[in-house]
C-alpha cells in the first residue's frame, strides 16, 4: 500500500467519522517508544546555525557569524558535503524543495526573495520588493510582502517559477505571515493575525488554475500558528484548549483532529503520512513523530538539558525519513543536526497482509467473510486514528479464529492467524 493510498484512506475515514462534529480528540498510546535512527551533526561551529529545512537529501540553514554576516548553506546527505549559496552576506530564512533553494536577502532598499538552482548554480530575484520568509513547493514560491509605510500588515503573494508571474493572495489590513507550500505547489497555508501579532488564524489557498486560487479560513478559535501542509492535510499549533497542541485537518474540509498529548507542542511539520514536532516545557523540548497511518507516536530525542527547535521533516526519500533541527551548542549559539530513520511497514499494510493470509486458506465463504470483516473494521479504525476500536477488532478476530479450531481451521492455521494479529496489537500499543 502506498503512502498516497494510506493518506487517502485516512482522509476518507476522517470525513465519515467526523461529519457531525467540528473537532475530535486523537489520543496517542500511553507508552511512547524511542525511534531508532542515525543522528548526524550537520554543522557545529562558532556562530548560529539555525532555521533548518529539508527536502530529501538537501538540508538548508542560515549561518550567522555574529559579526554582521549571515549566509545560506546547504548540506547534501547523499555526498556528506556542505555548500554555500551565493548571496550578499545578509541572507537568511531559507527553504528548499531538494533542487532549488529560496531565501531572504536583506537590502537597503527593502528585503527581497532570491531563488537558487542547485544544478545550474544560478540565482534569480523574485520580482517583488519588501518580500521575505519564502517557502517553495512545485513551481510555486510563496512569501510575505510588505511596504516601507506598512511594515505590520504583510500580505501573502506567490511567484510562479515557470511563468515568472506574481499573484497576491491576500489584501487587507491584517498581518499575513509564515507561508508554507505543499510539495506539488497546489496548496498554500499561512497565518493571518491582527497587526500586533495576536489573534492569529490559519488560512489556505488552493490552486484552481493558472494564477487562480480559492482561499479558505481553516480556524477561528484560539491562537493558531505555524501551519504546514502536504497538499492533502494541513497541520498547525493552537492553544484553543488551554495549551499549545497539534491540530490537523483535510485541505478543503472544516473538521479538525486534535492530537492530545501532555506538554506544550510547537514547530510542527508534515511530510507524507508523518507529522514531526517538539513537545515539552519552556525548559526542555524534545522531538516527536506521529504516524497518521498507524496512529503511533514516537520520541526522537531525549535531552533533558537541551532544547531542540525549528524541526523540519521529509518522508520517504529513497526509503528513508529525515528530520533536521537546531540545538544549543557549546558557544552560546545554535548548531544544526539531522536524524535519519525508517519505519517498519505500517499497521494498515500488516492488516492487509493478514487478510491475504485468511484468503489463502480457501475457507467457506461465510467463515472467510466473518474473519475478514473484523480485519477491515480494524483498518478503518487505524485510518481514523481510533486505536481502541482497532484493538477491539483484533481481539474479536483472535477469538473468532480460535473458535474455528478443529472446525474450519487447523491448529497450524489458527496459530498463524493469532500470532500475526497479536503482533499487530503489540505494534498498536494495545493494552
Amino acid at each position: 500500500m502506498t503512502t498516497r493510498t494510506i493518506i487517502a484512506l485516512f482522509l476518507a475515514a476522517t470525513l465519515t467519522t467526523l461529519s457531525v462534529t467540528r473537532s475530535r480528540v486523537v489520543t496517542a498510546q500511553s507508552t511512547v517508544p524511542m525511534l531508532a535512527g542515525t543522528t548526524q551533526l550537520i554543522k557545529v561551529t562558532q556562530g548560529d546555525q539555525t532555521n533548518p529545512h529539508v527536502a530529501c537529501n538537501i538540508a538548508t540553514y542560515t549561518e550567522d557569524d555574529f559579526a554582521g554576516n549571515s549566509i545560506i548553506k546547504y548540506f547534501d546527505f547523499a555526498t556528506n558535503t556542505e555548500h554555500t549559496v551565493p548571496g550578499n552576506h545578509l541572507d537568511r530564512l531559507s527553504d528548499t524543495d531538494g533542487q532549488r533553494i529560496v531565501f531572504t536577502q536583506l537590502e537597503a532598499e527593502g528585503d527581497h526573495v532570491v531563488l537558487y538552482d542547485i544544478a545550474t548554480q544560478t540565482t534569480t530575484d523574485v520580482p517583488s520588493s519588501w518580500s521575505s520568509a519564502p517557502a517553495i513547493g512545485g513551481n510555486l514560491v510563496a512569501f510575505a510582502r510588505g511596504t516601507f509605510t506598512t511594515p505590520s500588515t504583510f500580505e501573502i503573494s506567490v511567484y510562479d517559477i515557470n511563468t515568472g508571474t506574481v499573484t497576491q493572495l491576500t489584501n487587507d489590513t491584517l498581518l499575513d505571515k509564515n507561508p508554507s507550500v505543499s510539495p506539488d505547489g497546489n496548496v498554500v497555508v499561512w497565518e493571518k493575525c491582527q497587526p500586533n501579532g495576536t489573534g492569529c488564524d490559519i488560512y489556505s489557498a488552493t490552486r484552481t488554475g493558472p494564477n487562480a486560487f480559492t482561499t479558505q479560513l481553516l480556524t477561528a478559535a484560539g491562537e493558531d500558528r505555524t501551519p504546514k501542509t502536504n497538499g492533502q492535510i494541513t497541520v498547525y499549533v493552537s492553544d484553543k484548549n488551554g495549551e499549545n497542541d497539534i491540530y490537523f485537518q483535510r485541505v478543503g474540509s472544516s473538521t479538525e483532529m486534535h492530537l492530545s498529548i501532555p506538554g506544550d507542542q510547537r514547530d510542527v511539520s508534515i511530510s507524507g503520512n508523518l507529522i514531526a514536532f517538539e513537545s515539552g516545557s519552556p525548559s526542555n523540548y524534545d522531538i516527536f513523530v506521529y504516524d497518521l497511518s498507524t496512529a503511533r507516536l514516537y520520541q526522537v530525542t531525549n535531552t533533558p538539558s537541551d532544547n531542540e527547535s525549528l524541526t523540519d521533516l521529509v518522508a520517504d526519500c529513497d526509503g528513508n525519513n529525515r528530520i533536521v533541527y537546531a540545538k544549543a551548542g557549546g558557544f552560546g549559539d545554535f548548531d544544526v543536526y539531522g536524524f535519519t530513520f525508517q519505519l517498519n511497514d505500517s499497521v494498515a499494510d500488516d492488516l492487509n497482509d493478514l487478510i491475504a493470509l485468511v484468503q489463502s486458506f480457501n475457507l467457506h465463504d461465510g467463515t472467510e467473510a466473518s474473519l475478514i470483516s473484523k480485519l477491515q473494521d480494524a483498518i478503518g479504525a487505524v485510518n481514523a486514528s481510533n486505536t481502541a476500536t482497532a484493538c477491539d477488532s483484533l481481539t474479536a478476530f483472535i477469538n473468532a479464529s480460535r473458535a474455528q479450531l478443529g472446525k474450519k481451521l487447523t491448529a497450524d492455521q489458527v496459530n498463524q492467524l493469532v500470532a500475526a494479529a497479536a503482533q499487530i496489537k503489540t505494534d498498536l500499543g494495545c493494552q
